[in-house]
């Protein structure tokens, strides 16, 4: 018997779409790992039936700049003639959001899926 092809890893696929789109009750544990890759963590439940826990943590950042340009007003048109009435102000803000996709499957005593947790966080 040839030993078993190599489980390629696709944690990139682990999204919640994906999750809630193609991960279903009943599923072997082979099709999960077809699906999600390998999992971060494998423990055994109070029956002695696996549970596996995928966690996906990132972040991105995004920057908005902005400038204000007008005639600085004096009181006298002349003032602002003569001592250049234009000014100017430029601000950047800096914003940083963070997600983090937690998914806990687990499976009954045949290896197949029994119930399907999940937990999305954006912060």
């Amino acid at each position: 018997m040839p030993p078993p092809s190599p489980i390629l890893e696709q944690n990139d696929n682990l999204t919640l779409g994906t999750v809630q789109s193609q991960i279903q009750k009943g599923m072997s544990q082979a099709e999960v790992l077809s699906v999600l890759g390998s999992p971060n963590i494998v423990t055994k439940g109070s029956k002695g039936n696996e549970v596996w826990t995928y966690d996906k943590i990132g972040s991105s950042q995004s920057a908005v700049a902005s400038s204000t340009y007008g005639a600085r007003t004096l009181g006298q048109g002349i003032w602002v003639f003569l001592f250049g009435g234009v000014s100017s102000r430029s601000s950047a803000n800096a914003t940083t959001e963070s997600k983090s996709l937690t998914v806990i499957i687990t499976f009954d005593e045949n290896n197949n899926v029994s119930i399907i947790n999940y937990q999305s966080l954006k912060y």
